[in-house]
């Protein structure tokens, strides 16, 4: 058997032999030839367009658009987006079919159909009994088969819901500039809006979450446009909310601070050892005075000791500024001594 690399120089040797006959005709004999060659190219067109006039039967995937649902109700779960269907039309529609040409999707109107019931909230269409119905939809085109034989539809109730907008920031190493950050809570214009959709959705949905939002070398405060996360059978009241990033320059701070017990019984005392840690974090410079106001307490827990026996207990805020991030402790554990008072 002949491989395909040996195949290929025959038929390049081949149309090269008859290329070179062709070169030593005379000049009448190839005008002759080409004239020939001519003629049958258009009478094969000629033949081709013809036969695309005539009517034939053949089988082609049609896209299918669903409308008028029943009022106060949404479809919920698969429906087929394509039909397979047995055709009798003309060649020139067949072809266009078959090569997906400005087909305008088969509208199945659902209100005109009768629909059969499987329990509250499923029902089904047999495609036999609409097929002439939708016949009409199609230009010159006579619907002999629908498959599959059988659509069904599931159905659930509209409901309509509040929901808070949660601002989502793509975080990276670089979004903020260096020694800049974000200077309290980013503040959602309308910080919440009206949704709907399907009840079965909506039952446990508490936010919708923006598109992420990113950032390179921010330093300085930010309202932008955010558009909301799309969700799935679910209309929102706007598309869009503004969403503003308040940032400004900080600095860290480092200082030793005394260790202060909480839950601690009145007839007991308890010291931690030792009584003082360095804590650094970072704050704002527009809120470094107001640190002297409300300024973090590094403090034990006494209940951590009826919980578990511990020898050392983690040194935390007890009420953390928000002002303040990026909080660590030195040590970050300390010993403690109990005493009857």
């Amino acid at each position: 058997m002949r491989t395909e690399k040996e195949i290929i120089p025959s038929l390049s040797g081949l149309v090269k032999k008859y290329m070179k006959r062709l070169a030593d005709m005379q000049l009448l004999q190839q005008r002759k030839l080409l004239t020939f060659f001519f003629f049958v190219v258009i009478s094969a067109a000629f033949w081709f367009v013809r036969s695309l006039g005539e009517v034939y039967e053949a089988d082609v995937t049609y896209p299918v658009r669903y409308v008028s649902f029943p009022d106060t109700k949404v479809l919920i779960g698969n429906v087929p987006d394509k039909l397979q269907l047995r055709i009798r039309a003309k060649g020139f529609t067949i072809l266009r079919s078959k090569l997906n040409l400005n087909l305008v999707p088969l509208k199945f109107n659902i209100s005109s159909f009768s629909l059969n019931s499987i329990g509250t909230d499923t029902f089904f269409i047999v495609t036999e009994t609409v097929k002439e119905l939708l016949s009409v939809e199609l230009d010159q085109v006579t619907i002999l088969d629908i498959s599959p034989d059988t659509l069904y539809f599931r159905f659930t109730d509209i409901a309509v819901k509040k929901v808070i907008i949660r601002p989502v920031l793509a975080m990276h190493d670089k979004f903020y500039q260096q020694q800049f950050m974000q200077n309290g809570d980013i503040v959602v214009s309308p910080d919440s809006i009206i949704v709907s959709g399907p009840e079965i959705l909506l039952r446990e949905l508490t936010f919708v979450l923006t598109d992420p939002i990113s950032f390179t070398n921010l330093s300085d405060t930010v309202q932008l446009q955010c558009n909301l996360k799309p969700g799935d059978m679910i209309t929102y009241s706007q598309e869009k909310v503004q969403v503003t990033i308040p940032v400004d320059r900080f600095t860290e701070v480092d200082e030793s601070m005394a260790v202060v017990p909480v839950n601690v019984p009145d007839s007991l005392n308890m010291i931690a050892i030792p009584g003082r840690v360095n804590i650094t974090y970072n704050v704002c410079l527009s809120n470094y005075n107001r640190l002297a106001k409300n300024p973090p307490v590094p403090s034990i827990d006494f209940n951590t000791i009826s919980e578990r026996q511990v020898k050392r207990l983690t040194v935390f805020l007890a009420d953390t500024p928000k002002i303040i991030s990026n909080i660590r402790f030195y040590p970050k554990e300390t010993e403690f001594l109990i005493t009857r008072k």
